[in-house]
């Protein structure tokens, strides 16, 4: 026998043993890959909800329902108004002005003054038909440093509305507010912050309660444990989601469908309803700890916001 015919046979042995080599990294791969994903989809998922939440409050107006009318000018002056200042915290994130936390400062909170055109008017309810009396002010709130109007231009703008005068206005529901001028009367307006800055007082907000006392206590611990708990069941269940719809497709798109394939379809309905009952408790259990806190009327009512700070 040639021997040149014997020796591709442990070649061949070599290239059988290298094989489950080259399949082990591959599987420790895929291996990473699955631990790692319900992880990534949990912290992306809440991502997404986080951002979804910020574009929806963005959305919500807090403003007064106000009405058309004439108004007749009473009496004009110039006083000194302010407004509170606070530090950044999670019930004044949205407000338009705001300063950051910083170890210098003694106080949370400091009134910014600033001068502002008063005028007393009379005007006639939209619809009782009723007159009633109101106070208009000019601005209605701290303007930005960099064009705020100052004594001399307050009292100039009491100039332009004469005593006795009639003007448009509007009238602001439940209060004695009103307004008879132009938001575009100095040329400044308050702007509301942007995403971007909303995003840099969040992330501010996330980096200041690492450092916070509070956050070493029991309850905040358990309260972020299940957060994070909830964040993988969350992905996990919307996986497992995704698997089921695929399976059903492929199901349909076969051509024969056999006992073993409907249990299988069977047993990923049951997990899909199973995620739809978990979506559907938490989303209650959300709404009824809403309701209970009284987290709604503490976004709208910006007055509550400053007693608690």
């Amino acid at each position: 026998m040639d021997p040149s015919q014997e020796e591709p046979a442990p070649q061949v042995a070599a290239a059988e043993g290298a094989e489950p080599r080259r399949r082990r990294p591959g599987a420790a791969v895929r291996g990473a890959l699955g631990v790692a994903a319900p992880f990534a989809a949990s912290f992306l998922f809440s991502f997404v909800v986080g951002l979804a939440g910020l574009v929806l409050g963005g959305l919500s107006s807090t403003a007064s329902v106000s009405m058309p009318s004439t108004c007749r000018i009473l009496s004009t002056g110039v006083d000194l108004r302010s407004s509170k200042v606070c530090e950044l915290g999670l019930l004044n994130y949205r407000a338009k002005h705001v300063f950051y936390p910083s170890s210098n400062r003694k106080f949370r909170c400091h009134d910014d003054y600033y001068w502002a055109s008063v005028f007393e008017v009379e005007y006639t309810e939209y619809f009782s038909g009723q007159t009633s009396y109101a106070v208009a002010e000019a601005p209605k709130e701290a303007l930005p440093l960099n064009c705020r109007p100052d004594f001399g231009v307050a009292w100039s703008t009491t100039l332009k509305f004469k005593v006795n005068e009639s003007y448009s206005c509007r009238y602001t529901l439940g209060s004695s507010k009103a307004d008879i001028y132009s938001d575009r009367l100095f040329n400044c307006t308050s702007e509301e912050p942007s995403t971007i800055e909303m995003l840099k007082r969040i992330f501010v907000l996330l980096s200041k309660s690492y450092m916070l006392e509070d956050f070493n206590s029991i309850g905040m611990l358990g309260y972020v444990m299940a957060g994070v708990v909830a964040g993988i069941l969350s992905a996990l269940l919307i996986t497992i989601l995704l698997r089921s719809l695929r399976g059903l497709v492929l199901a349909v798109v076969g051509s024969s469908v056999s006992k073993h394939s409907i249990r299988v379809f069977a047993c990923r309905l049951k997990r899909a309803c199973l995620l739809v009952a978990y979506v559907s408790v938490v989303g209650w259990i959300t709404l009824q700890y809403s309701k209970m806190i009284g987290l709604k009327e503490l976004l709208l009512d910006y007055e509550i916001m400053e007693r608690f700070l």
